[in-house]
């Protein structure tokens, strides 16, 4: 079950990337209760079904969090970079006064 979190987590990372969070949010909701209601009706105890589903839930939206931390440090910290380094090279009109 292991290699299931990890798979899980990749599956977060991707639709992460493509998906709005609502429309994700609802994915994981959706894979939840498939994953509960598949193992109970396989003779899974009730507490094991509902904490494997807890754990993919946990791994699908650390894999959207982290996706997110990606797109974070790609585009908004690349852009302050930027923006600070442009601004040095800038001379005002007003430093001489």
């Amino acid at each position: 079950m292991t290699w299931d979190l990890v798979i899980a987590f990749i599956i977060g990372l991707l639709c992460a990337a493509r998906l709005p969070i609502l429309i994700f949010t609802l994915v994981v909701l959706a894979v939840v209760i498939i994953l509960a209601t598949t193992a109970i009706v396989l003779d899974y105890s009730v507490s094991d079904a509902l904490t494997w589903a807890f754990l993919v839930a946990v791994a699908l939206e650390a894999g959207c969090v982290a996706m997110n931390g990606i797109f974070y440090l790609l585009y908004v910290r690349r852009r302050v970079n930027e923006r600070e380094q442009s601004s040095l090279g800038v001379n005002s009109k007003y430093s001489g006064e």
